[in-house]
């Protein structure tokens, strides 16, 4: 078995197919990678987002729920509704966080598929 250090710390890695599923909904897919507990009223999720060329995914504005984008490949924008914030391009590598209760879309402007890990911290 692989072992590696991070930190100091020995870690080995996990399946976590069990934990992991699939969503499709035609203009885009969802691959929840891993989910876990953070001190009993807080979760930590991080999911693979894969949204198809010129199309929108619209996240709800949710009280409980804060968003940390990477983009791992493609290019789009990213839109506040309800906000005066301008949109702003986004582009491989680059970083997003969304406080919490903002509603947005994420436009895929690109000819190829925008890639984006979401990282959601949620409180309950």
């Amino acid at each position: 078995m692989l072992k590696r250090k991070f930190w100091g710390i020995m870690l080995i890695p996990r399946k976590i197919s069990y934990r992991s599923y699939k969503t499709s909904i035609g203009e885009y897919k969802l691959y929840e990678l891993m989910r876990f507990n953070i001190k009993r009223k807080r979760t930590l999720k991080i999911a693979s987002l894969m949204i198809a060329p010129e199309k929108v995914v619209e996240r709800q504005a949710d009280p409980r729920n804060e968003h940390i984008y990477y983009v791992v490949d493609g290019m789009g924008r990213i839109e506040f509704l309800n906000s005066d914030e301008k949109p702003f391009h986004i582009e491989p590598y680059s970083l997003v966080y969304i406080p919490y209760a903002i509603k947005h879309r994420i436009v895929n402007e690109g000819l190829s598929l925008l890639h984006l890990l979401d990282i959601i911290l949620t409180e309950f």
